[in-house]
């Protein structure tokens, strides 16, 4: 290892690993130094699995020591493969047990990780005090590549912004620390923006590619390339060009910044992990941008939607080809057309947040006037207004959202529109039926429009996928029984199986529920043969792992009892359903994925085939539901589309007044459509 021969050392730690079946110390030890191997050769989704083993193994000998360094270790893998709710979570626990410890040469590398993590997460003022906490930790002399990396960081920070002078500072105090390799990079990189900041792009211009060329200079052959350093170094070139006004240039490196992020992606083996570089790194917003401002707006809407759903479509064998973007937009609207459909999709970044609005004979973009951060406080402040069972006149959020989100489009979208909405970042988190419209007397915009959410124009574009099997009748899971104090019994589930399956003649269902409402009985039951699966029963949302997210059953044999969207997503298990119903808490998922989406069981269903999927974006009111879904199911059986029988299911219970009237009882549960 300290000679650098990782091929060896990997060589050499599997085989010690493989011998020590009864010391737990050296099977920890080896597992950790394989993570170390596969952590220096950058394929981190390996090093990743090595240092769970590790930190879980340390925690059991209780080793804190050693358990606080796998820890932090994860969180720096983790920030690499662009996982910022896992990097978060474990640099934070890395940098509490460090400081506790006394460890402070630990202690002070984690801070500048969760700097980086805070840094991402846009969350700039935390990131700031932890590279000065880090800064101010005093180490030995001889020891500066910890201050180096938090005072380029701080230069970055101070240069976004716009503090040119206060960067400058930075800058000079990492240089006097003289940088080498990576860091020396880093530096140089800092430099250049500097450059540009001062109006010197013939110079930022030169010392980019020359930064290029010395990055993808050849590497050891089992070294995976730095993607993130790469796409870092393009997107600036494409500014510098851009600033030069060589637009044919900048265009240029804009779409190849874009290709090494999706080349990056297309090289994770989880699906999670592709999804986070896509979605967690600002890959296309100047892009985006850049068009706008050059009035090519059909183009900007077919960049920002290229990365939508992509690690989605790629599970279901959908490739995305748009070519010409006014062939791509006529084939949108013919699309649309026969359904009488409008289409409203959103593009948030740090700086702005576009709309535009697909009829289908016309297109509009509006520009927002309000940045990312903003409205994603905004949507904090809406969901806080939801969880607290107010009514319209305590909604000021719901107000404000619909006014920034809906108003600007409002001129194309005729009463009883089927509207389709493609959300980005945190407006994945709003049901746009609770906003509350102000023309004429305030309403909700259910009462409006019959609505949608789809997290992609070109899988809703893709066509029904093909059936292995003629799908017909439904499944039914729920009432299960209680395992877990967090979920006691549900006393309405029942009550609900029974509102759902008077639609269904008696040979058409498959039920299962109390103690047979199992994970096996969903396993073993063959879902891909049925037209609708149903769940009645408890969820689980996972914000830091969502494949963890689980749907909670009665105990198997083997005392398991949560039905995983890891497993849900089981190639073998493949769904023909052209309905599944996740009567559950936070079904939707609480992970956002700016482009993906909410990453939880209603991908995990999506990801498996069915076409639609009803889940929740907050928890259920297990009284309220038994009603919502006899008419919601009543009103499929009658020939009513999706969207049109849950408005009408919702509509119901709004207008009947009483407790239910306000949203967080009718509005949980909204309509996912693949396609």
């Amino acid at each position: 290892m300290a000679k650098g021969d990782l091929g060896t050392a990997e060589l050499l730690f599997r085989r010690a690993l493989a011998a020590s079946s009864v010391d737990g110390f050296v099977r920890a030890w080896s597992s950790a130094n394989l993570g170390l191997c596969a952590k220096l050769s950058r394929h981190f989704e390996d090093a990743a699995d090595w240092y769970v083993q590790a930190q879980s193994a340390f925690a059991t000998l209780k080793a804190p020591p050693l358990e606080q360094t796998m820890l932090g270790n994860l969180g720096y893998v983790y920030f690499e493969l662009h996982d910022l709710p896992k990097a978060k979570e474990s640099t934070e626990k890395a940098a509490g047990m460090a400081e506790a410890l006394k460890l402070l040469p630990d202690q002070q590398s984690w801070l500048l990780d969760l700097g980086r993590v805070q840094q991402a997460l846009g969350q700039i003022g935390e990131a700031e005090e932890s590279y000065k906490k880090a800064l101010s930790i005093l180490m030995p002399p001889g020891s500066p590549a910890i201050a180096i990396n938090c005072l380029n960081n701080l230069t970055n920070l101070e240069l976004a912004r716009g503090r040119v002078a206060s960067a400058e500072k930075y800058h000079q105090a990492a240089l006097e620390l003289h940088p080498e390799g990576e860091r020396l990079l880093f530096w140089q990189m800092d430099d250049t923006a500097i450059a540009e900041a001062h109006g010197k792009h013939e110079v930022a211009e030169a010392a980019l590619l020359k930064l290029l060329e010395q990055v993808n200079s050849p590497k050891a052959s089992d070294e995976q390339p730095d993607y993130r350093l790469i796409w870092l170094i393009q997107a600036k070139l494409a500014h510098v060009y851009a600033a030069e006004k060589k637009d044919q240039d900048a265009d240029l490196w804009f779409q190849r910044s874009i290709a090494t992020i999706k080349q990056a992606a297309d090289t994770m083996k989880h699906a999670q992990f592709s999804a986070a570089i896509l979605g967690n790194m600002p890959v296309f917003d100047d892009y985006v941008a850049f068009l706008i401002s050059h009035g090519e707006e059909v183009k900007a809407l077919q960049v920002a939607q290229s990365g939508r759903a992509r690690t989605l479509a790629q599970g279901l064998g959908f490739s995305s080809k748009q070519g010409d973007p006014k062939i791509w937009l006529a084939k949108i609207q013919a699309f649309l057309r026969p359904q009488k459909a409008v289409v409203l999709s959103y593009f948030a970044s740090q700086k702005e947040c576009y709309l535009w609005t697909i009829t289908p004979n016309q297109i509009k973009l509006s520009t927002l006037g309000i940045a990312g951060p903003d409205l994603d406080n905004l949507i904090d402040d809406y969901r806080r207004e939801i969880k607290l069972h107010v009514g319209m006149d305590a909604s000021p959020a719901a107000k404000k959202l619909f006014q920034v989100l809906v108003r600007p489009a409002s001129d194309l979208i005729p009463k009883d529109s089927h509207v389709i909405i493609v959300a980005d970042s945190k407006i994945y988190s709003v049901n746009f039926e609770t906003l509350i419209a102000m023309q004429g007397e305030q309403h909700y915009w259910i009462d409006d429009v019959s609505l949608q959410n789809a997290s992609s124009i070109d899988l809703l574009m893709a066509g029904n996928r093909k059936k292995t099997t003629s799908a017909k009748g439904l499944l039914l899971i729920g009432a299960s029984v209680q395992v877990d104090p967090n979920f006691p019994e549900l006393p309405n589930a029942t009550k609900e199986m029974d509102s759902v399956s008077k639609h269904f003649g008696t040979g058409e269902i498959k039920r299962f529920s109390g103690k047979d409402a199992r994970p096996s009985a969903y396993f073993s039951s063959s879902p891909g043969n049925y037209r609708y699966i149903y769940f009645a029963t408890h969820g689980k949302s996972n914000a830091v792992d969502a494949l963890d997210s689980a749907i909670i059953l009665s105990p198997d044999t083997d005392g398991s009892f949560k039905l995983f969207a890891r497993d849900i997503i089981n190639d073998k298990l493949h769904l023909n359903a052209d309905l599944v119903t996740i009567s559950a808490c936070e079904g939707a998922g609480t992970n956002v994925q700016s482009l993906e989406g909410l990453l939880g069981l209603e991908w995990a269903f999506m990801r498996a085939g069915a076409h639609q999927v009803v889940a929740a974006l907050w928890n259920v009111d297990d009284a309220a539901t038994p009603g919502l879904m006899d008419d919601f199911y009543g009103q499929l059986k009658q020939g009513k589309s999706a969207a049109d029988a849950l408005r009408h299911a919702k509509l119901a219970m709004l207008h009947a007044g009483g407790i239910h009237a306000t949203p967080y009882y009718w509005a949980a549960l909204q309509l996912y459509t693949r396609s």
